[in-house]
C-alpha cells in the first residue's frame, strides 16, 4: 500500500513538473545573439507623502456647506496666520490658531470598519514626528488639534494621552469620508 501511494505521488510530481514547465529539460540553451542588456526586476519608486499640517482649534461650530469659506489647494493659507475653514463633510465651521508643528508621514492605512458606523484610518509617522509628536501629545493634554489638508479639516480630535506608537488613528462616521480622509492624508508630497 505505501508502495502504491508513494509512486502515485512520484508520478503527479513528475507529471506535474512537465505541465508547468518546471523541468529541466523543458528549458532550451538560450542561443540569442542580442546584446541587450539583461532585465532587471523592477522596484516601485518611494512615494513621500506630503507633511501633515497640525494647528490649534480655537473654535467649533455647526454649519453648513453654504457658510463654509472657499478655499484653494494652490494656494494655501499662511502657516503662521488664523485660518477658518471647514471639515471635509463641510459640517463645521473651525477657526484655528497658527501651525504648532508639521508630521512626515510614512504611511497611511486603508480605512477599516470599527463598527456599523465609525470607520479608522491609521497614519504611520516617522522617526522624527514620532518623537515630537510624543513630546506634543505629553505636554498638551486635552488639547483640541486638527490635522490639516488642501486647508481643510481632515479630523480634529481632543488629545486624550500621550501617544508614543508613531500612529495616529483618526476615525470617520461614513466609508466614503474615511476613503476621502485617507486619501487626503496620503496625498504624495
Amino acid at each position: 500500500m505505501l508502495a502504491t501511494t508513494t509512486a502515485r505521488l512520484t508520478s503527479a510530481i513528475l507529471l506535474g513538473a512537465l505541465c508547468c514547465g518546471c523541468h529541466p529539460a523543458q528549458h532550451p540553451t538560450a542561443t540569442s545573439t542580442s546584446t541587450a542588456a539583461p532585465a532587471t526586476p523592477s522596484v516601485a519608486p518611494v512615494v513621500r507623502i506630503a507633511p501633515l499640517p497640525v494647528r490649534p482649534v480655537e473654535k467649533s461650530q455647526p454649519t453648513t456647506p453654504d457658510k463654509c469659506p472657499a478655499t484653494n489647494p494652490a494656494a494655501p493659507a499662511p502657516s503662521s496666520g488664523v485660518l477658518v475653514t471647514c471639515d471635509l463633510t463641510r459640517t463645521t465651521r473651525y477657526t484655528l490658531g497658527p501651525e504648532m508643528m508639521r508630521l512626515e508621514l510614512t504611511h497611511v492605512d486603508a480605512p477599516k470598519p470599527l463598527t456599523a458606523d465609525f470607520y479608522q484610518v491609521i497614519l504611520t509617522v516617522d522617526p522624527a514626528s514620532e518623537t515630537a509628536w510624543a513630546g506634543f501629545t505629553a505636554a498638551h493634554p486635552h488639547a483640541h488639534i486638527a490635522f490639516i489638508r488642501d486647508d481643510l479639516v481632515l479630523e480634529a480630535p481632543m488629545i486624550q494621552e500621550q501617544v508614543t506608537s508613531g500612529q495616529i488613528a483618526l476615525t470617520t462616521q461614513t466609508a466614503a469620508a474615511a476613503t476621502q480622509l485617507a486619501q487626503l492624508a496620503g496625498r504624495p508630497a
